[in-house]
């Protein structure tokens, strides 16, 4: 029991010295000033990845190279897109993600001759029926504006039917839009029924 108690202290003794070490040796370091910086830094990190899963998500966005930062949950977005429409989208699909208070949109428009789009025959190929479901049920689950729908999700060689309820008239038509716009989903069905 004593030898316990003395390795346990020895261990703590070891960890102090090189926690002071670190500290005095590397003052060019940034610690963080609190632990309420440390958990705004973990937030940012959280809503950066939610912004970037429902990019790749997007069959519009996922294979475009776009940047994403996040810093007090405004959301910075840089990179090349072939078009403005592509650039609206990137920021439509960005201000969605729950915990994002807002977008600024800094990806350049080349307006230079479209690349022909690579078929994405991995995603259709690889993905079974249930994989492209789960893709779709966390497309929606990132949308804000769907927040209090019960959506149910089914998916038959590419073919995504939604059921359950949603709220209104606005956020069944929203659920059906983020459901086509799912990469492998080839079309949509709707049984979705409202509370309106």
């Amino acid at each position: 029991m004593i030898r316990r108690l003395f390795g346990f202290v020895v261990l703590v003794a070891l960890v102090l010295a090189g926690l002071y070490y670190w500290k005095t040796r590397s003052p060019e370091l940034k610690t963080p000033q609190s632990l309420h910086e440390v958990g705004r830094t973990l937030e940012d990190t959280a809503v950066t990845g939610a912004v970037k899963t429902a990019f790749g998500l997007n069959k519009t966005l996922k294979p475009l190279p776009l940047e994403v930062h996040t810093e007090d949950h405004v959301v910075t977005l840089r990179g090349e897109v072939p078009r403005k429409d592509i650039k609206d989208t990137a920021e439509r699909v960005a201000a969605a993600v729950p915990e994002v208070t807002q977008v600024v949109n800094h990806i350049h428009v080349t307006g230079g001759a479209e690349e022909a789009p690579r078929p994405d025959r991995t995603l259709t190929e690889t993905f079974d029926d249930q994989a492209l479901a789960v893709q779709v049920r966390l497309a929606l689950s990132l949308n804000r504006d769907l927040k209090g729908a019960d959506l149910k999700v089914e998916a038959f060689k590419q073919s995504v039917t939604l059921s359950g309820r949603a709220q209104k008239e606005s956020q069944r038509a929203l659920a059906v839009q983020v459901a086509r716009d799912t990469p492998g989903v080839s079309s949509v069905t709707d049984h979705i029924q409202t509370h309106d």
